[in-house]
């Protein structure tokens, strides 16, 4: 097997296991009814048509709410668990719903007649009124094993840099 055969087969070696999960993020916040909430929304990364907007579904969530822990996503209300990357808000009138660690449901949607966001909620009795949202993309940081592959990987190219030797042949003048 030859050198750049070598090195061929090995940059595809790491090209392959350095494959980025296939999964966006999205950090959420909320306050408002004595209620305040943040956390991460782990989505879908495939984008499809929904209301005449772009949409991607919540497959999982993570955060506090009133500092309980967000246990994970429910169908409280209808919630039809579905981020929207267009349109006027991030949520739809079905919206986000989710349980806390002590069992409470809480769903999250946007009400468009008012263009206000609103909270459904039974933590102990039904409540329900309007809150503050937000919501914005993660930022991707690189993880360690990431770095060490980069510098390990820039290491291998200029040691077989190093290695290659050129030899240099004159002909003869005539």
């Amino acid at each position: 097997m030859t050198m750049k055969t070598r090195l061929l087969l090995a940059a595809s070696l790491i090209a392959a296991a350095a494959m980025p999960a296939s999964a966006a993020q999205y950090s959420f916040s909320f306050s408002g009814l004595g209620r305040t909430a943040s956390g991460i929304l782990t989505t879908t990364d495939t984008p499809f048509a929904s209301r005449g907007q772009s949409a991607v579904t919540i497959t999982g969530i993570t955060g506090t709410i009133n500092a309980l822990a967000i246990t994970g996503l429910n169908g409280f209300v209808g919630s039809d668990n579905l981020y929207y990357l267009t349109g006027p808000s991030f949520l739809d009138g079905s919206g986000l719903g989710f349980t806390a660690s002590d069992g409470s449901q809480t769903s999250l949607f946007y009400q468009d007649s008012a263009s206000s966001y609103r909270i459904t909620t039974l933590t102990g009795g039904f409540a329900s009124g309007t809150v503050t949202a937000t919501s914005a993309p993660v930022t991707a940081v690189p993880e360690p094993a990431g770095w060490a592959m980069m510098i390990a990987g820039m290491a291998l190219v200029g040691g077989v840099l190093r290695r290659r030797r050129i030899a240099v042949a004159f002909a003869p003048a005539i």
